[in-house]
């Protein structure tokens, strides 16, 4: 019974995810801790606004394709010539973006930092914000993700993170500056990537020329997941550029520190999510779904109960005494953590069982159009705070996480009739 469990294909993606998520949490807690104590609050507070800028960046690169494209593979894993082509149009659209992000955030970044002769922000860093952009932009990792190969974004990922913290360890403490971790930040996208496409050829598919007449239809197709995520970066990864915006980097530093613990963990669960998405597409079996959700949310109040309990404790640990007090923001992040893993759940993989997937699409939207509307409020009450804004995005989680139960819940009963 253990071996055939092994042999499940959800199992097997769940370990190999598992394993990313493992190496994708170890090394940001020796990366994060390394650069706050050398670089400081206020400086650590500035690398993160510049790694909110790539991720942001990353989703206009994305364009909603690591669902979109994982939905269209995974229906046409045996056509290689249809995959080809939906490989060779879909970078051809990241590399017209990525440009795009580049301007921009070359643009932010000049007049945000350069104009104001921030000291350790230079036309290198330039640069290097816009690399880091283009590399991520060619990260494939819903082509494995569709195929259900997860061995091959583990095998790359473990490779290029120990790389990262090896290569930010040593040249961190010969030269202190900002740019050094974006430089290690690259060098390790840059491998990632390689791998990537390495891998689509080892599998014996491959890039074919793209078609013109086709890019739209991609385009027209993504552009409902694409807002999707750009909704969820608007009540998540934004934050931290709001709170530098209104309060400096320092606050931006605090903010993140909790942030971060907190992404960690919610990749975590949201590798339970990649890995029953594409078998969901197939399968159509929500009692699977809904067995997996409730083992999910009992493992995360546990889990978050017990590190409530010595949460301040950690963020000294890892960050330093100078980041005691992100752990008020860091506890309310540990309750959101119960909210967004099941929502995660209960949105593509869920609405992908009862033929609905947009409907994930706007589930979001309408949290992030709510979210807008309570910074808003924040603004004019002058009331924009690292706490009220962790606090907003847990109001925000749970309605949406409601949203999601109830309409799949609703589309199900539906369809049964």
């Amino acid at each position: 019974m253990i071996n055939n469990l092994l042999q499940h294909k959800i199992i097997k993606n769940l370990l190999s995810l598992a394993t990313v998520q493992i190496i994708n949490y170890i090394v940001p807690l020796l990366s994060w801790p390394l650069l706050a104590n050398t670089l400081g609050v206020e400086q650590f507070g500035v690398v993160m606004m510049l790694l909110a800028i790539c991720t942001i960046a990353n989703i206009l690169t994305d364009f909603g394709f690591n669902l979109s494209a994982t939905h269209t593979i995974a229906q046409n894993i045996q056509n290689k010539q249809k995959i080809a082509q939906l490989l060779g149009n879909i970078f051809v659209i990241k590399s017209m973006l990525a440009i795009i992000a580049c301007i921009i955030s070359s643009i932010y970044i000049y007049f945000k930092f350069l104009i104001n002769y921030q000291t350790n922000i230079n036309i290198w860093t330039l640069g290097l914000v816009s690399l880091i952009i283009i590399s991520q932009a060619y990260n494939c990792i819903w082509f494995f993700h569709g195929i259900e190969k997860m061995s091959y974004i583990t095998k790359a990922n473990v490779f290029a993170k120990i790389f990262y913290i090896s290569l930010l360890s040593i040249l961190l403490n010969l030269y202190t500056h900002i740019n050094i971790a974006l430089l290690c930040l690259l060098i390790s996208q840059l491998w990632i990537t390689y791998l990537f496409i390495w891998y689509i050829y080892k599998e014996k598919y491959f890039i074919a020329s793209p078609k013109l007449d086709m890019l739209w239809q991609e385009v027209k197709y993504s552009f409902s997941f694409f807002i999707s995520r750009l909704a969820v970066s608007v009540y998540t990864t934004a934050n931290t550029l709001i709170l530098g915006h209104f309060h400096g980097a320092v606050s931006s530093g605090l903010y993140s520190s909790a942030e971060k613990l907190y992404a960690a963990a919610n990749g975590t669960t949201g590798i339970v999510s990649q890995a029953v998405y594409p078998y969901m597409i197939k399968h159509n079996n929500l009692k699977l779904l809904i067995q997996i959700a409730i083992g999910l949310e009992v493992i995360l109040i546990v889990f978050t109960y017990i590190l409530s309990l010595f949460s301040e404790n950690l963020i000294v640990l890892l960050f330093g005494e100078d980041f005691r007090a992100a752990n008020e923001y860091f506890k309310v992040f540990l309750i959101i953590l119960c909210l967004s893993g099941i929502s995660m759940l209960f949105g593509y993989p869920a609405f992908s069982v009862v033929k609905k997937v947009q409907w994930a699409n706007y589930t979001v939207i309408v949290g992030a159009l709510l979210y807008l509307v309570g910074l808003i409020v924040l603004f004019y009450a002058n009331a924009i705070t690292a706490i009220n804004i962790v606090s907003l995005v847990l109001i925000i989680e749970a309605i949406v996480l409601f949203l999601r139960i109830v309409m799949v819940t609703l589309f199900y009963l539906r369809s049964k009739k």
